[in-house]
């Protein structure tokens, strides 16, 4: 197995039969170095509905005022493109908390139970 190309069967196989030559380990390490380059530009591109969902994030805490608490609800109601549903603020909301743009509490509302709020974080 000393060709300059490997199949993975090949590979593979020589796993099972516990042959393992340098040649093996040289091809396992370029096959890593192979997936960890796709994952990085993978990381880095985004699917078109993520990169899709950075412009309504923005849009979004552009539409907050800093101090008011907001509902999922209320969110919806910006009119900002892409949001029709509190099932789509939800997830985007938890996202912009988990990077410290906005704070998420517990709000009563009246006539129902407690719900999300979602507050801007002042930039200091």
């Amino acid at each position: 197995m000393a060709n300059a190309t490997m199949t993975n069967r090949q590979f593979l196989t020589a796993i099972v039969e516990n042959k393992v030559t340098p040649e093996i380990v040289e091809y396992a390490k370029a096959q890593i170095e192979k997936l960890d380059e796709k994952n990085k530009k993978r990381r880095e591109t985004g699917t078109a509905n993520q990169r899709a969902n950075e412009g309504i994030k923005e849009a979004i805490l552009g539409a907050m005022e800093a101090g008011v608490t907001y509902t999922a609800a209320e969110i919806v109601t910006f009119g900002i493109d892409g949001i029709t549903s509190t099932q789509k603020v939800s997830p985007l909301m938890s996202q912009l908390s988990d990077a410290g743009k906005v704070t998420i509490s517990e709000v009563k509302i009246k006539g129902k139970s407690k719900v999300k709020g979602y507050t801007l974080v002042n930039p200091e």
